[in-house]
């Protein structure tokens, strides 16, 4: 009996070994691939390795949008976290990355594709405690990172005209504004600014739609401004020349069943004087001298109804309906700005075309690409769109513009030293929702360009329902000669007559400027000061010595003190008179200056009719009042 057990045992155990054989025959050649997998599944994990986002300058090489370093102990495949370091700095237009590191808004959504660059991955091995374990055998793909960009924009003059457009929009009561600066020849933008303000660093607590960059969505009437349009169609088709009259009517007008009114009460005028005053009568006149179809082909021409192709989302087209859908009312109507919808920036590249000499141009945004360590990479070359009027037409419609701030609708703003031309816009508003006028409600704006026989630069000034000053010429151009003498005093172009430049001894210091020269660091810290302007002290052997008084500054002002005082041993009364005119009179008085801000005299201290002393100090502070 034992021996049969034995053997039975011998026999099970035989069985069991050959099972166990057979088993692991199927488990390690079998099926070897699958519980490899199965292993490996187990032990492994795919890791994203995520690429550095490029990084966003300006022009000069000052960075607008920084990668934040968050150090160790972040999770594998966080992408970590964007700076602006000037703030608010053109927040808009430089948008901001969702948490995972996607583009959202502004040129980060944009240009996303190539600022997020190609995410890497690697295999990473962990043991049963999920302790990591090297091996030679892992999988790797590494990132790569994304490409910088530089930009056209000036951050220099961008702060400039940020701070110009706010005190702006506070100064007329505005709900916002707009303001964009391009260089004609090239169709660069050199600044593009949004107020309300978005800052990209505190986006979770800004307030509504501020996130929007109206330069390019918001679409609006332009009114008057758009006359410079229906002048350069005039003038190319050789329907009118600057000295051809047409009689305004007295400033009312009726045309196929509307009326049409002025603000001033003309007669008969010059083409180059209904420019300059702005008359709605006498272009919806001249208009119908053109065929409604040549009319249309030059609006299209100029960009109109079309999207400009700048590197930025969400820009609208506008809207100018087909000629066959055209009333009888609607050349007349369009030809000074209403029946027609345009975005800021068609505008200012519109009067960009005639600045650059008939020569319309592809806004620039991008000038260059980077890599990480700065490095260029390829060049964004500048785009000629295509010619829209005869150079010798530009030429003589710059001239013509110049009246209007020579002595039309924005004369307040005349300059002694720089020649400008421009044209002011001011048009009721229409209601989204029921599509008629918003009685009382406006879009005021100024669009000028300087010097005007060869302009370096064009700025648009646009302004949302203002209430204080609702003509353009009061509310937007003061925005425009604020940056114009910034521009100048900066160096950034030179005036027609060096000579009689002294403007800038008005100008306080810009707020914070100083941090753009600073590296990330500091930037990070101290983002952007907005201290008050400083005041400016100037001696009397500084002021206009060499120069008149400005000829379009307001009629008899000069006298008017003189006799206002009554006597050469009192304080003059120098209310709303320029700058220059103040210098002249209390140099005469021998009495030393001390002003702020640029325009006219809107306080003085002391005040008319103190008795003058040896030593005493006139202050003197300086704005516009419409």
């Amino acid at each position: 009996m034992t021996g049969k057990r034995l053997i039975t045992l011998g026999v099970m155990l035989g069985i069991v070994w050959m099972v166990s054989i057979l088993r692991v025959f199927q488990i390690q050649v079998l099926k070897s691939s699958y519980y490899g997998d199965l292993a490996k599944d187990q032990s492994e994990v795919r890791v994203v390795l995520a690429p550095k986002r490029g990084e966003i300058f300006d022009q000069k090489g000052v960075r607008l949008i920084a990668n934040v370093d968050q150090g160790a102990g972040m999770p594998a495949g966080f992408r970590g976290s964007r700076i602006c370091p000037n703030g608010r700095m053109a927040g808009q237009l430089l948008g901001v990355v969702s948490h995972d590191g996607y583009g959202q808004s502004g040129l980060e959504l944009h240009l996303d594709r190539d600022l997020r660059g190609t995410d890497g991955w690697r295999y990473v091995r962990h043991d049963a405690r999920n302790r990591y374990t090297p091996g030679d055998d892992e999988q790797a793909s590494p990132p790569v990172n994304g490409v910088g960009v530089r930009l056209t924009l000036d951050a220099r003059l961008q702060d400039v005209v940020e701070h110009a457009l706010e005190r702006g929009v506070k100064r007329t009561g505005a709900k916002q504004g707009v303001v964009i600066v391009v260089e004609p020849a090239t169709g660069d933008i050199l600044a593009m600014a949004n107020y309300p303000f978005f800052d990209p660093n505190a986006r979770d607590s800004a307030a509504g739609e501020s996130w929007k960059n109206r330069a390019v969505s918001m679409v609006y009437e332009p009114g008057s401004a758009f006359k410079v349009v229906t002048a350069a169609a005039l003038l190319q088709e050789g329907r009118m020349a600057p000295s051809d009259t047409v009689d305004a009517e007295g400033g009312t007008y009726k045309l196929a069943g509307q009326v049409i009114h002025d603000t001033h009460s003309l007669r008969r005028i010059s083409f180059t004087d209904a420019l300059a005053f702005s008359s709605n009568i006498a272009f919806a006149k001249m208009s119908m001298r053109m065929r409604p179809i040549d009319f249309y082909k030059y609006i299209r021409s100029f960009g109109f109804g079309m999207k400009t192709s700048v590197t930025l989302p969400a820009e609208e087209s506008g809207r100018i309906q087909a000629v066959a859908n055209w009333s009888a009312r609607s050349e007349p109507t369009i030809a000074f700005g209403h029946e027609i919808s345009v975005t800021p920036l068609q505008m200012v590249m519109a009067f960009a075309a005639v600045a650059n000499n008939g020569i319309l141009m592809r806004p620039r945004l991008v000038r260059a690409w980077v890599d990480g360590e700065g490095h260029l990479t390829r060049e964004e070359p500048p785009r000629q769109i295509r010619r829209v009027i005869a150079d010798s037409s530009a030429a003589t419609l710059r001239e013509m513009m110049r009246g209007a701030t020579e002595f039309g609708t924005a004369a307040d703003i005349h300059h002694p030293s720089i020649t400008i031309a421009g044209k002011t816009g001011t048009a009721e508003k229409i209601d989204p929702k029921t599509g008629k006028y918003m009685h009382g409600h406006f879009h005021s704006s100024f669009i000028g360009m300087a010097p005007a026989e060869h302009p370096a630069f064009v700025c648009l000034v646009m302004l949302d329902e203002p209430t204080q000053l609702k003509y353009g010429g009061q509310s937007a151009a003061p925005i425009f000669r604020e940056v114009l003498d910034r521009v100048v005093s900066e160096g950034m172009i030179t005036p027609d007559h060096p000579e009689v430049w002294a403007a800038k001894s008005s100008l306080p210091p810009i707020p914070g400027t100083s941090q753009l020269a600073k590296e990330f660091p500091a930037q990070v810290a101290g983002l952007v000061n907005h201290a008050a302007p400083s005041k400016v002290s100037v001696p009397m052997s500084q002021t206009v010595n060499s120069t008149a008084a400005s000829p379009h500054a307001e009629q008899g002002s000069l006298s008017q003190s003189r006799s206002n005082a009554g006597s050469d041993h009192v304080m003059p009364n120098l209310h709303n008179t320029t700058l220059r005119d103040a210098l002249q009179r209390l140099q005469e008085l021998g009495v030393q200056v001390e002003f702020e801000g640029a325009g006219k005299v809107l306080e003085q201290e002391p005040l008319p009719g103190s008795a003058l002393h040896r030593g005493i100090k006139c202050r003197l502070k300086l704005g516009w009042a419409g």
